[in-house]
């Protein structure tokens, strides 16, 4: 009877265990790669001098930011340069500084960033483009920086493939006699090799 439930529990297991394995094989090296990336930024090439240029503000823009509060046409303004410049989109904040009468505009993107400052009394728009290259990119991807919704999404959605994948391999090695022991101990070696250089980096 108890190996009835032994082989019955293994019986969905294991495929379990192997089609997380297969499906996350690819996504696992992604992350283990920029892991190491990550851990060693010194490995990053300099980057190149960020682009810089300054452009004549459109008329209807600039009507708009006289009669309008400008911080509301941040988002105009930057359709309009992506659009006119060919500039990759990112996450947009702005801030309009009445004293200076300067709106600003930052742009941030995996690998990457756009700074727009606005002159409505100029009627003059300057902005810097930079991109750091495609290895900060992945950095910033494996961190989930400046990314949209649906990646943040498949971070989670990965990180439960990957939980399910390690907890079913520990399982089914539970269950061989033969290498319980050599799996228990190895195991708590590595918590404890982990929990060890923590405290040893505290003090």
């Amino acid at each position: 009877m108890k190996r009835y439930n032994l082989s019955r529990s293994q019986r969905w297991v294991r495929p379990l265990h192997a089609y997380s394995s297969m499906l996350m094989l690819f996504i696992m090296l992604f992350f283990t790669a920029t892991g190491l990336t990550l851990n060693n930024r010194q490995w990053l090439p300099t980057p190149s001098a960020p682009f810089e240029a300054e452009l004549q503000l459109p008329d209807h823009l600039y009507s708009q930011l006289q009669q309008q509060d400008p911080q509301q046409q941040a988002q105009p303004i930057w359709q309009w340069l992506k659009k006119q410049q060919r500039l990759p989109d990112g996450e947009l904040s702005s801030d309009w500084s009445a004293s200076e009468q300067l709106l600003s505009l930052d742009i941030k993107r995996p690998g990457g960033y756009t700074l727009v400052e606005v002159l409505p009394e100029e009627q003059s728009i300057w902005y810097e483009h930079q991109h750091l290259g495609w290895m900060a990119v992945l950095n910033d991807l494996h961190m989930g920086r400046y990314s949209s919704v649906a990646w943040s999404w498949f971070i989670d959605l990965s990180a439960v493939v990957m939980l399910i994948f390690t907890l079913t391999g520990f399982w089914l090695v539970l269950f061989h006699p033969k290498r319980r022991s050599r799996t228990l101990a190895l195991s708590g070696f590595g918590t404890l090799l982990m929990v060890g250089i923590y405290f040893w980096m505290l003090f």
